[in-house]
């Protein structure tokens, strides 16, 4: 006779208390109700985010007070619906969370944020103009499959790029939610954990990843793959599909593979995967296709780098940030304080009252945080930091979710009425505060058609091997197929000021008080006949002060050595975009 030991499912909860039944007759009907007002607010707020006038504080604070008070609205109705176990009003505030939070980036702006969105779609138009890759030119054409994926849908439904990228983050968001709860389910949680685990990953996510770019799409489908591999034990279905998803994630982005090989192989060292040597396929794919293509990254820098000390830091400013930076940089750390130290603290207490279950702690903390190997191989452009945070959200989330659920529903032992309204009020301020962090750069990273337009003529039709300079980050660039030969006519042809100040000896802590020094290089440039362009936006004088890239007024003088010289014409003039352009038959000194 053969006894069946069923394993342990991977929750993190603490030991539950009886359920007390409900006496409310309907008790969906109060969170349905916030849920509706939480919509009201929202769009009756809209048209004021679509005007709003510039604050350094971003947009919560620039457009009406009715867009915070939907966002916190929409956080009450979902804890009061997990509260009440309504799972059905739940997963609905949980999908109007989403688009409270996200869908101003595509109705209240008329073209997608930030300027380096722009640079993807010069890949994408040039797949679809030329049916093949410019190998060699930079990193993109190498990591194709998301460039590829973008190009077939608008090729299929004839969309833009710039519409595709604005309704780009919502989706995105949405699919995250989704596969959190799919990765949550996935580990033995209940309906309920797997809501609110979805509801933390999408409400916590400050970080800013979700613009039209590949690693948006590799980190949701990674989320997917996690928890395809945890059902491979019943499935082994799952595991080559998630096999699949894999590859396209390998031909996609550089970083996320890796991710996904440092959780998998804990996963497999536990038993918790099948079969086991798909750890082995894993890592084959990863590392072989950064072998056939590490000539080319060799070009752009170092693949790996060992100085923890170095990576662990954050991109260098020259000048204090704003006032408003530093406000939404605090919710964003609280943010992280609260996440992390929460999921740190459950696992912790998980180890020391359950060690039989040792194997599911360790499973839970690799994914919550094996992300921190980030930071011992790559800086990641300063930003492996915010990365790290990124990785490690669904972990955190699925981590951090059974117990937020007991406590909310009284199903943790001494959870008093005090332990419920007090892990209410933590799950809306983390959704306002993360909130804040990532429409606090609203205006700094709000591009403007007129320079979309300015910048794709500039593309199709100045010189391949000109020179633009922008003042700092807030021009879109690389917009069309052309800018490979750009690329091939000259690396860094549209490096910006905020680049070349901190890159070229002497230069670094310019404040353009002093016009000899740019005097200098305008002869230099004329000397060596190199067409040059300079384009200032609006956006970057915004970007520069919320940042603190320069000294406060050195942009403005910098815009003023190029309207005193003659050397330079102003060739377009609009209220929020200058653009001159070098005279090459000027003459080659300034009086």
């Amino acid at each position: 006779m053969t006894t069946t030991v069923s394993r342990p499912a991977l929750s993190p909860a603490l030991p539950s208390a009886p359920r007390r039944p409900r006496r409310t007759a309907r008790p969906w009907a109060v969170p349905a109700v916030l849920a509706l007002v939480a919509v009201v607010c929202w769009l009756v707020a809209l048209p004021s985010l679509r005007s709003a006038s510039y604050s350094g504080f971003g947009l919560l604070f620039a457009g009406s007070p009715l867009f915070a008070v939907s966002i916190a609205l929409i956080a009450v109705a979902f804890v009061l619906a997990i509260a009440r176990r309504t799972w059905r009003v739940a997963g609905l505030a949980l999908i109007l969370s989403v688009l409270i939070l996200r869908l101003p980036t595509a109705l209240a702006t008329t073209e997608p944020l930030y300027s380096w969105t722009y640079k993807h779609f010069g890949v994408i138009d040039y797949i679809q103009t030329h049916g093949g890759l410019a190998q060699g030119v930079d990193i993109y054409q190498e990591w194709p499959g998301a460039f590829s994926f973008f190009a077939w849908l608008n090729t299929l439904t004839g969309t833009t790029n710039e519409q595709v990228a604005l309704w780009f983050t919502v989706s995105v968001q949405l699919v995250l939610a989704g596969s959190v709860y799919l990765l949550a389910r996935s580990l033995g949680l209940s309906v309920g954990a797997g809501l609110v685990a979805g509801y933390i990953a999408q409400a916590a996510n400050w970080v800013g990843q979700d613009y039209l770019s590949p690693q948006a799409l590799a980190f949701a489908l990674g989320t997917v793959v996690l928890a395809l591999m945890l059902a491979s034990p019943r499935s082994r279905a799952a595991a080559w599909i998630g096999l699949a998803l894999f590859v396209a994630i390998v031909v996609s982005h550089q970083l996320t593979p890796y991710w996904l090989i440092a959780v998998v192989l804990v996963l497999t060292l536990l038993g918790r995967l099948r079969p086991r040597y798909m750890i082995v396929l894993f890592i084959v794919i990863a590392v072989g296709y950064m072998l056939l293509h590490l000539q080319t990254v060799l070009q752009f820098g170092n693949p790996l780098n060992l100085d923890l000390a170095q990576n662990v830091q954050t991109v260098q400013r020259g000048t204090e940030p704003s006032a408003g930076q530093r406000f939404s940089s605090w919710g964003s750390r609280l943010t992280v304080v609260l996440v992390c130290g929460g999921t740190a603290a459950i696992l912790v207490t998980r180890l020391i009252r359950h060690r039989s279950q040792w194997r599911e702690t360790v499973a839970l903390g690799a994914i919550a945080f094996s992300s921190g190997l980030i930071l011992g191989g790559q800086s990641y452009g300063g930003e492996a930091v915010l990365r790290v945070f990124l990785y490690a959200l669904p972990g955190c989330a699925i981590v951090l979710a059974p117990v937020i659920e007991r406590a909310l529903t009284g199903g943790v032992a001494r959870a008093t009425r005090l332990v419920r309204m007090s892990t209410a009020v933590a799950i809306t301020a983390v959704t306002l505060m993360s909130a804040q962090a990532y429409y606090g750069a609203w205006f700094a990273n709000y591009i403007t058609p007129e320079s979309v337009r300015v910048s794709t003529e500039l593309l199709e039709e100045e010189p391949v091997n000109t020179l633009t300079i922008g003042v700092a980050p807030g021009a879109p660039g690389r917009l069309v197929a052309r800018y490979v030969e750009f690329v091939e006519a000259h690396r860094e042809f549209d490096a910006g000021v905020d680049t070349w100040i901190n890159a070229w000896p002497g230069w670094k802590d310019y404040d353009f008080r002093d016009p000899t020094k740019f005097h200098d290089l305008t002869t230099r440039l004329i000397a060596t006949d190199q067409p040059t362009t300079v384009i200032i936006t609006e956006q970057m004088l915004y970007y520069s002060e919320y940042y603190g890239i320069f000294e406060p007024g050195s942009l403005e003088r910098f815009r003023d050595i190029l309207l005193n010289d003659p050397r330079w014409r102003l060739v377009h003039r609009t209220p929020d975009l200058l653009m001159f352009r070098l005279q090459m038959d000027a003459s080659g000194s300034f009086g």
